[in-house]
């Protein structure tokens, strides 16, 4: 008892005021229950329309935006500027929306045989400027099996008809479009709780959009794939002009090609980056969906869950292979621009080499150049101060122990070494300076 009372004095002893929460905990806490599934009663028709957005933010803000706006002049409950979710209800409708990263979903389930494909008072004509990418079309009754007469309106070439769960619910789809552009499912259903009914209602609704949103990449991978061949075939040419390529002028031409080849290989990649990524996610959440309606295998028909993956697994294995040829293409890109590079680089190592060889050879000439003027000019200043000294000495001749002629022969190396000195003396001082 005392420890209670002590528990309940030290959590009161508390100020709220103290804590506070992380930024991102109510979009946290509101993601839980962002995406609420209404229990549903056959029989009902419920229907979906998928708007393509796009990623900008400005896009979806605007969409947003526009539908907050209809529902205040539909003096309907105005939904957060952030909305991911919003649900109302008319007299003849109960209507759902839903914001994703590039796309918005207006559902709507009525009567069993409301035959309004779009019908007003619900919001769709404020997205009408934006792009249909889905329209499904889900009708319950509440039966064993699905009727003939319903089964007559699917193709018997791609009818898809399965049990799912403990076998308390048929589901039969074609996945064509009808006149309305819809694509249609039929489920019969007996005993199923009004939960589990809207349950199975929603995941049949995602599977169709997730379908589509997932190959909405492959029309982008074929034709990826047929330029980035294209790529390929420019780069093996480039690869093999490279290997002939002679002196500095054909290597830069080559790294000039080899830049402007990256560069587009380079754009190929961003185009498609984002989609492959997003028609990957989608797939990998429509894998999720089928996986959870526990499809029973029919030795009559096949399931949703085959018919699809053979349909969506390869269009996302050739975004993933074009994704993995952009990248593989981008790397051999590399590689030849750094053997370029390398080649360039021995060329230039070569050529100043040979610079600095013509240098060294030019140094030597002059220096041997510079010894002969020594030697000359050595001689030549000798010359002239013996021819001085000369003149020099005829004034007194005869007062000299010996001939001129003997004594400027006598003095001749000394003249010479002295000017061989002062010359060596003046090239030393300009070394100085």
């Amino acid at each position: 008892m005392a420890s209670e009372e002590q528990s309940k004095d030290l959590s009161d002893g508390f100020e709220e005021e103290a804590f506070f929460d992380h930024e991102l905990r109510g979009q946290i806490q509101q993601e839980i229950h962002a995406r609420l599934i209404p229990p549903l009663q056959a029989p009902l028709r419920a229907r979906r329309i998928v708007f393509l957005i796009g990623r900008g933010s400005n896009q979806m803000a605007s969409a947003k935006a526009e539908l907050r706006a209809w529902c205040k002049e539909a003096q309907i409950d105005v939904p957060e500027a952030q909305w991911r979710h919003f649900s109302f209800a008319t007299p003849k409708y109960e209507v759902n929306w839903e914001a994703h990263t590039e796309f918005v979903t207006l559902t709507w389930f009525g009567d069993i045989n409301d035959g309004y494909s779009r019908p007003k008072g619900i919001g769709l004509e404020v997205l009408k400027r934006f792009p249909i990418i889905a329209a499904t079309r889900v009708d319950v009754v509440e039966r064993r099996e699905i009727s003939p007469a319903a089964l007559l309106g699917f193709e018997p070439k791609s009818l898809c008809l399965t049990r799912v769960g403990a076998g308390d619910a048929q589901i039969g789809s074609d996945f064509h479009t009808d006149e309305h552009g819809f694509t249609r499912f039929e489920i019969a259903l007996d005993g199923l709780s009004s939960v589990k009914t809207g349950i199975l209602v929603r995941r049949l609704l995602e599977i169709d959009t997730y379908r589509s949103m997932a190959l909405l990449g492959l029309p982008d991978a074929r034709a990826q794939a047929s330029i980035v061949g294209e790529l390929e075939n420019e780069l093996t040419a480039l690869n093999e002009e490279i290997g002939s390529v002679s002196g500095m002028e054909d290597s830069r031409r080559a790294l000039a090609k080899l830049h402007s080849l990256s560069v587009r290989a380079g754009q190929s990649l961003d185009e498609t980056a984002y989609r492959f990524a997003a028609s990957i996610a989608y797939g990998d959440v429509l894998n999720i969906r089928l996986d959870r309606i526990e499809e029973q295998q029919s030795a009559e028909h096949t399931t949703i869950t085959r018919y699809l993956s053979n349909r969506v697994d390869p269009a996302l294995a050739t975004c993933r292979a074009v994704e993995k040829r952009q990248r593989s293409l981008g790397n051999k890109i590399a590689r030849s621009i750094q053997l370029l590079d390398a080649r360039i680089n021995v060329d230039i190592q070569s050529q100043n080499r040979e610079v600095l060889a013509s240098i060294s050879e030019t140094a030597k000439s002059q220096y041997r150049l510079q010894s002969t003027v020594e030697g000359l000019s050595t001689i030549a200043i000798s010359y002239y101060a013996l021819g001085i000294l000369g003149y020099a000495m005829a004034g007194f001749a005869d007062y000299l122990p010996v001939s001129k002629t003997l004594m400027l022969a006598i003095l001749a190396p000394f003249v010479l070494f002295g000017s061989w000195m002062g010359i060596r003396a003046i090239k030393n001082g300009h070394k100085v300076h």
